[in-house]
Protein backbone atom coordinates (compact mmCIF):
# COMPACT_ATOMS: atom_id res chain seq x y z
CA UNK A 1 0.00 0.00 0.00
CA UNK A 2 2.73 2.46 1.02
CA UNK A 3 4.69 1.87 -2.18
CA UNK A 4 1.60 2.11 -4.41
CA UNK A 5 0.52 5.40 -2.85
CA UNK A 6 4.07 6.73 -3.15
CA UNK A 7 3.93 6.03 -6.88
CA UNK A 8 0.67 7.96 -7.14
CA UNK A 9 2.25 10.87 -5.30
CA UNK A 10 5.24 10.83 -7.64
CA UNK A 11 2.98 11.46 -10.60
CA UNK A 12 1.00 14.27 -8.97
CA UNK A 13 3.51 16.44 -7.10
CA UNK A 14 5.60 19.38 -8.24
CA UNK A 15 9.24 18.43 -8.49
CA UNK A 16 11.69 20.77 -6.76
CA UNK A 17 15.40 20.68 -6.04
CA UNK A 18 17.47 21.09 -2.91
CA UNK A 19 19.00 24.52 -3.34
CA UNK A 20 21.80 24.22 -4.23
CA UNK A 21 21.14 20.73 -5.65
CA UNK A 22 22.62 18.17 -3.34
CA UNK A 23 21.24 14.83 -2.22
CA UNK A 24 22.64 12.01 -0.14
CA UNK A 25 22.32 8.45 -1.35
CA UNK A 26 20.42 6.34 1.15
CA UNK A 27 19.73 2.66 1.40
CA UNK A 28 16.70 0.55 2.22
CA UNK A 29 16.86 -1.95 5.06
CA UNK A 30 17.75 -4.51 2.39
CA UNK A 31 20.86 -2.40 1.62
CA UNK A 32 19.83 -1.76 -1.97
CA UNK A 33 20.74 1.63 -3.48
CA UNK A 34 17.80 3.88 -4.22
CA UNK A 35 17.78 5.22 -7.75
CA UNK A 36 17.06 8.91 -8.14
CA UNK A 37 14.29 9.60 -10.66
CA UNK A 38 14.12 13.15 -12.02
CA UNK A 39 11.04 14.62 -13.68
CA UNK A 40 10.22 18.13 -14.85
CA UNK A 41 6.68 19.47 -14.70
CA UNK A 42 5.33 22.79 -15.92
CA UNK A 43 2.54 24.57 -14.08
CA UNK A 44 0.75 27.87 -14.02
CA UNK A 45 2.12 30.33 -11.50
CA UNK A 46 -0.77 32.18 -9.86
CA UNK A 47 1.39 34.12 -7.41
CA UNK A 48 3.53 36.85 -8.97
CA UNK A 49 6.88 37.67 -7.37
CA UNK A 50 8.15 41.22 -7.15
CA UNK A 51 11.88 41.11 -6.37
CA UNK A 52 13.13 43.98 -4.25
CA UNK A 53 16.87 44.48 -4.59
CA UNK A 54 18.58 44.82 -1.25
CA UNK A 55 15.81 43.25 0.82
CA UNK A 56 16.25 39.76 2.35
CA UNK A 57 12.89 38.68 0.91
CA UNK A 58 10.74 38.90 -2.21
CA UNK A 59 7.23 40.37 -2.10
CA UNK A 60 4.48 38.09 -3.42
CA UNK A 61 1.24 39.16 -5.05
CA UNK A 62 -1.18 36.44 -4.00
CA UNK A 63 -4.93 36.05 -3.54
CA UNK A 64 -4.37 33.82 -0.49
CA UNK A 65 -5.47 35.15 2.90
CA UNK A 66 -5.48 33.74 6.42
CA UNK A 67 -7.17 34.52 9.72
CA UNK A 68 -3.94 34.54 11.70
CA UNK A 69 -0.22 34.88 10.93
CA UNK A 70 1.31 31.85 9.20
CA UNK A 71 4.81 30.74 8.28
CA UNK A 72 5.14 28.04 5.63
CA UNK A 73 8.36 26.11 5.05
CA UNK A 74 8.71 24.22 1.76
CA UNK A 75 11.32 21.51 2.27
CA UNK A 76 12.45 17.94 1.53
CA UNK A 77 13.56 15.44 4.14
CA UNK A 78 16.50 14.30 2.00
CA UNK A 79 17.74 17.86 1.44
CA UNK A 80 20.83 18.47 3.64
CA UNK A 81 20.16 22.22 3.72
CA UNK A 82 16.65 21.57 5.04
CA UNK A 83 18.09 19.25 7.67
CA UNK A 84 20.52 21.97 8.79
CA UNK A 85 17.74 24.56 8.95
CA UNK A 86 15.54 22.30 11.08
CA UNK A 87 17.34 23.05 14.37
CA UNK A 88 16.75 26.78 13.81
CA UNK A 89 13.12 26.10 12.87
CA UNK A 90 12.52 24.06 16.02
CA UNK A 91 13.93 26.78 18.25
CA UNK A 92 11.70 29.38 16.58
CA UNK A 93 8.60 27.13 16.70
CA UNK A 94 9.08 26.42 20.40
CA UNK A 95 9.38 30.15 21.11
CA UNK A 96 6.30 31.07 19.06
CA UNK A 97 4.03 28.12 19.85
CA UNK A 98 0.41 29.27 20.01
CA UNK A 99 1.20 32.66 18.51
CA UNK A 100 2.03 31.93 14.88
CA UNK A 101 0.93 28.96 12.79
CA UNK A 102 3.86 27.03 11.29
CA UNK A 103 3.11 24.74 8.36
CA UNK A 104 5.71 22.35 7.00
CA UNK A 105 5.14 21.45 3.34
CA UNK A 106 7.38 18.58 2.18
CA UNK A 107 8.24 17.50 -1.35
CA UNK A 108 10.19 14.43 -2.54
CA UNK A 109 12.42 16.04 -5.19
CA UNK A 110 11.21 13.59 -7.82
CA UNK A 111 12.45 10.44 -6.09
CA UNK A 112 9.74 7.79 -5.71
CA UNK A 113 11.35 6.24 -2.64
CA UNK A 114 11.03 9.51 -0.75
CA UNK A 115 7.28 9.58 -1.46
CA UNK A 116 6.89 7.32 1.55
CA UNK A 117 8.32 10.09 3.75
CA UNK A 118 5.47 12.36 2.65
CA UNK A 119 2.95 9.68 3.61
CA UNK A 120 4.54 9.16 7.03
CA UNK A 121 4.75 12.93 7.50
CA UNK A 122 1.01 13.30 6.88
CA UNK A 123 0.20 10.33 9.13
CA UNK A 124 2.28 11.83 11.95
CA UNK A 125 0.49 15.14 11.46
CA UNK A 126 -2.94 13.49 11.71
CA UNK A 127 -1.85 11.56 14.79
CA UNK A 128 -0.51 14.69 16.50
CA UNK A 129 3.13 13.57 16.66
CA UNK A 130 4.63 15.57 13.78
CA UNK A 131 6.91 17.62 16.06
CA UNK A 132 8.44 14.38 17.33
CA UNK A 133 8.47 12.74 13.90
CA UNK A 134 10.21 15.53 11.97
CA UNK A 135 13.72 15.26 13.49
CA UNK A 136 13.53 11.48 13.37
CA UNK A 137 12.56 11.51 9.70
CA UNK A 138 15.54 13.74 8.95
CA UNK A 139 17.77 11.43 11.01
CA UNK A 140 16.43 8.32 9.24
CA UNK A 141 17.81 9.68 5.95
CA UNK A 142 20.91 11.64 6.94
CA UNK A 143 22.16 9.49 9.83
CA UNK A 144 20.73 6.01 9.27
CA UNK A 145 20.61 6.30 5.46
CA UNK A 146 17.31 4.40 5.37
CA UNK A 147 14.00 4.82 3.60
CA UNK A 148 10.71 3.02 4.34
CA UNK A 149 10.81 -0.32 2.54
CA UNK A 150 7.36 -1.42 3.71
CA UNK A 151 4.22 -0.32 5.49
CA UNK A 152 5.34 -2.28 8.55
CA UNK A 153 8.45 -0.12 8.84
CA UNK A 154 6.24 2.97 8.77
CA UNK A 155 3.97 1.47 11.42
CA UNK A 156 6.95 0.65 13.63
CA UNK A 157 8.27 4.19 13.18
CA UNK A 158 4.97 5.70 14.40
CA UNK A 159 4.68 3.22 17.29
CA UNK A 160 8.13 4.35 18.47
CA UNK A 161 6.68 7.87 18.71
CA UNK A 162 4.02 6.69 21.13
CA UNK A 163 1.20 5.92 18.67
CA UNK A 164 -0.82 2.75 19.11
CA UNK A 165 -0.43 0.06 16.45
CA UNK A 166 -4.13 0.27 15.65
CA UNK A 167 -4.03 4.04 15.09
CA UNK A 168 -0.82 3.83 13.07
CA UNK A 169 -2.18 1.16 10.72
CA UNK A 170 -5.56 2.88 10.35
CA UNK A 171 -3.99 6.25 9.51
CA UNK A 172 -1.44 4.87 7.06
CA UNK A 173 -4.12 2.89 5.25
CA UNK A 174 -6.33 5.95 4.80
CA UNK A 175 -5.04 6.54 1.28
CA UNK A 176 -7.70 9.07 0.31
CA UNK A 177 -6.98 11.36 3.26
CA UNK A 178 -3.22 11.09 2.73
CA UNK A 179 -3.42 11.85 -0.98
CA UNK A 180 -5.80 14.78 -0.43
CA UNK A 181 -3.46 16.32 2.16
CA UNK A 182 -0.44 15.89 -0.11
CA UNK A 183 -2.39 17.29 -3.07
CA UNK A 184 -3.15 20.38 -0.96
CA UNK A 185 0.57 20.78 -0.30
CA UNK A 186 1.19 20.39 -4.04
CA UNK A 187 -1.29 23.19 -4.72
CA UNK A 188 0.84 25.56 -2.65
CA UNK A 189 4.08 24.34 -4.22
CA UNK A 190 2.63 24.96 -7.67
CA UNK A 191 0.95 28.24 -6.78
CA UNK A 192 4.16 29.79 -5.50
CA UNK A 193 6.30 28.10 -8.15
CA UNK A 194 8.71 26.72 -5.59
CA UNK A 195 11.83 25.76 -7.54
CA UNK A 196 14.19 25.01 -4.66
CA UNK A 197 14.10 24.03 -1.01
CA UNK A 198 14.19 25.14 1.69
CA UNK A 199 12.00 28.14 0.90
CA UNK A 200 10.08 30.17 3.48
CA UNK A 201 6.79 31.97 2.87
CA UNK A 202 5.40 34.38 5.48
CA UNK A 203 1.73 35.36 5.46
CA UNK A 204 1.44 34.42 1.76
CA UNK A 205 3.23 37.70 1.11
CA UNK A 206 6.98 37.44 1.76
CA UNK A 207 9.17 34.68 0.29
CA UNK A 208 12.87 33.90 0.71
CA UNK A 209 15.46 31.16 1.00
CA UNK A 210 18.57 30.66 3.11
CA UNK A 211 20.82 32.54 0.69
CA UNK A 212 18.51 35.56 0.39
CA UNK A 213 18.10 35.70 4.18
CA UNK A 214 21.88 35.76 4.65
CA UNK A 215 22.45 32.32 6.15
CA UNK A 216 20.76 29.66 8.27
CA UNK A 217 21.05 31.71 11.46
CA UNK A 218 19.36 34.69 9.77
CA UNK A 219 16.32 32.89 8.33
CA UNK A 220 14.07 33.25 11.34
CA UNK A 221 15.24 36.80 11.99
CA UNK A 222 13.79 37.55 8.55
CA UNK A 223 10.67 35.58 9.51
CA UNK A 224 10.16 37.86 12.52
CA UNK A 225 10.87 40.91 10.38
CA UNK A 226 8.30 39.98 7.74
CA UNK A 227 5.67 38.97 10.29
CA UNK A 228 5.67 42.61 11.38
CA UNK A 229 5.02 43.87 7.84
CA UNK A 230 1.55 44.47 6.31
CA UNK A 231 -0.32 41.45 4.94
CA UNK A 232 -3.79 39.92 4.60
CA UNK A 233 -3.16 37.59 7.55
CA UNK A 234 -4.56 38.63 10.92
CA UNK A 235 -4.58 42.06 12.46
CA UNK A 236 -1.46 44.19 12.10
Amino acid sequence: MLVNLARIILLSLLITACNPTEEKSIETTASKPIAVEEHNHKHENTAAIMEDSGLPYDIIESDEACESPIVIEFFAYQCPHCSTLEKFAKKWKDKNAGKVEFRAVPTHLGNQQFGSFLIVHQAAKVLGVLDKATPKLFSRIHDDQKAFASEQEAVDFLIALGVSKEDAVKTLQDQENSKNAIDDDFRLLAKYKIAGVPTILVNHRYQFDVTKAGGYEKVFEVVDQTLALPSNCGAK
